[in-house]
């Protein structure tokens, strides 16, 4: 079969799943725009950052073990090629190769459509070409693939604004002294800032450059689609809110606490679930932490009643079972060193179901 997806909630089949394997990450002025939020009081003092060889061990160790989870529900799955280091330059910036650790991020699955989204870190340009060899598998079976304008990612092309407003500056980079236009901005957004209901997908934008990008998506898709362009958090969408089945909404109680009016209106009148308070987990100091301490949001529904969850939240597993939800505990860790949850580090490929409108 190839891709079918056109929720966030259908019955699983198939599902591509990341890997931490030769991890590393470069702080470079693209890395600190993508976790703004995040980042905002640390300060990084080199711009390559190192990350526990224990925790990126118990991390791939946590990725197999979902992929056994995922075998056991016989839903199948597709791993990226492993990454070899190298170091590589365009004509303005240098990056590192990295490994395929969050493959939601940069590839957006929409009905029988494989989008590859125009990346916003440096470091990870050619991080897709890890899973080509899977998107032609899906292409030869009639998957439709595409991809976004790739940007040039210099320093003028983005909007600075967000940065300045929520006054996230870092002692070795001078936003300020950057000087560009609006007509420098390129199309730059995340697959990951975007929320599948059917015909309607919810898309985070703070900057100009996601504004451009939901415009170019909305043409791509065509009238087929709504996109609907949400200000919630800075990047990606799926640490504040998650869709479970049609009418219920799992949230993050930090940040969207006084957001829900900024959703379409057909979502303000979903059933709400509030992620209860969770310990924040035990972080050596020091270590960069990417992910909001409300990560645990980021679960991945198996269909509409099951739902893929972190065994140390016993409270949000309680808040789902009273709700009528089957939760499904793994162990998952360091999501916050990791930038990514369940839901980041899976790409569902195909699940049941067909276009339809819920809103």
């Amino acid at each position: 079969m190839s891709v079918n997806v056109h929720t966030e909630w259908g019955r699983l089949r198939e599902v591509i799943l990341g890997s931490v394997m030769n991890y590393s990450r470069i702080a470079d002025i693209t890395f600190r725009l993508v976790y703004a939020n995040n980042l905002k009081y640390s300060k990084l003092e080199e711009d390559v950052i190192t990350t526990s060889k224990q925790y990126i061990e118990e991390r791939q160790e946590d990725l197999e073990n979902l992929q056994k989870l995922f075998e056991s529900l016989n839903i199948k799955v597709h791993r990226p090629d492993e990454v070899k280091m190298a170091d590589f330059k365009s004509p303005n910036w240098k990056g590192i190769t990295r490994p395929v650790d969050n493959p939601r991020d940069q590839v957006l699955v929409v009905g029988d459509h494989i989008i590859e989204t125009p990346c916003m870190q440096r470091n990870r340009y050619f991080e897709n070409d890890l899973m080509k060899k899977i998107f032609m598998d899906y292409y030869r079976k009639g998957a439709r693939w595409s991809s976004a304008p790739r940007p040039m990612l210099l320093d003028k092309s983005f909007d600075y604004s967000y940065l300045k407003r929520e006054k996230a500056m870092f002692p070795d980079i001078d936003i300020r002294a950057v000087e560009n236009t609006p007509e420098d901005y390129e199309i730059i957004f995340d697959a990951a800032q975007c929320l599948k209901f059917g015909k309607d997908i919810v898309m985070n934008v703070s900057t100009q450059n996601h504004v451009l990008g939901a415009e170019w998506l909305q043409r791509h898709l065509g009238e087929q689609y709504r996109i609907h362009q949400v200000r919630l958090t800075d990047n990606h969408i799926d640490g504040m809110i998650m869709p479970l089945r049609p009418g219920v909404l799992l949230i993050n109680p930090m940040n969207m606490h006084d957001k829900k009016h900024l959703l379409p209106k057909p979502l303000q009148g979903w059933d709400t679930l509030v992620m209860p308070e969770e310990e924040k987990g035990n972080y050596p100091v020091g270590e960069v932490l990417l992910a909001s301490s409300s990560i645990s949001v980021n679960v991945l529904p198996i269909d509409e009643k099951r739902i893929i969850v972190y065994e140390d939240m016993p409270k949000l597993i309680k808040t789902l079972e009273r709700k009528g939800f089957t939760p499904i505990p793994i162990k998952f860790r360091h999501a916050r060193i990791f930038g990514g949850g369940i839901h980041c580090a899976t790409l569902d490929t195909i699940r049941d179901g067909k276009l339809e409108d819920y809103f």
